[in-house]
């Protein structure tokens, strides 16, 4: 995340079909919620309440494709007790109207957009600005990151936080060679001057 690193897991229809998930989406549901993990975006196409009834509104962030027909679900889930996020928003239209119904966070598909033709980073900029200016607490969520250079980017472009894939976290979070030179620079600078007070005659030289 860009305000701080964070546990979470994202998932949508897409992923369950590609990971092919065993579970029925109710088994999925109980595995998610049997995990430590504390918070968790679980996308819902209606308020189907066999599904409803087994997400906790403390830790499921209902996911709605965010289209003129999902429009009201927005309101129906907040008034159940959920946060809401608005997926798969890349027009300004979109982010104007997740901002007047209040939802919780917004997701910009980042890698989607650029093969749609679109500019990420100008658009990530300019969702950035309007949500500053319109002073509401609505994040805005960066996904569809497939390089750690894209990650970079959206954070440097305003995300509030960023969904990425474990690989890409993996590579992101690896310490270039020169650091670790560094490092091992001041460890044998260190044993060096713990060297120089050890102990002589049974004292510790001064």
């Amino acid at each position: 995340m860009a305000e701080g690193i964070g546990i979470g897991i994202t998932t949508n229809p897409s992923i369950v079909l590609r990971d092919r998930y065993g579970d029925n989406l109710l088994g999925l549901i109980q595995r998610l919620a049997n995990s430590r993990i504390p918070t968790i975006f679980f996308q819902i196409e209606n308020l189907e309440e066999e599904i409803m009834k087994h997400l906790d509104p403390k830790r499921f962030i209902i996911k709605i494709p965010w289209v003129v027909e999902k429009y009201s679900l927005a309101t129906l889930l907040k008034e159940k007790g959920f946060r809401v996020c608005a997926t798969a928003t890349y027009e300004i239209s979109q982010l104007v109207f997740a901002l007047n119904f209040d939802v919780d966070y917004v997701a910009f598909y980042f890698d989607r957009a650029e093969r749609r033709g679109i500019d990420p980073r100008q658009r990530l900029s300019y969702f950035k600005q309007v949500i500053d200016n319109s002073r509401e607490n609505t994040k805005l969520i960066v996904a569809s990151l497939k390089t750690v250079q894209q990650v970079i980017e959206a954070i440097d472009c305003g995300a509030d936080e960023v969904a990425v894939p474990f690989d890409v976290f993996k590579e992101f979070v690896k310490v270039p060679e020169y650091v670790e030179q560094d490092v091992r620079r001041f460890s044998e600078d260190f044993r060096k001057i713990l060297s120089a007070s050890s102990v002589c005659d049974g004292r510790t030289c001064r």
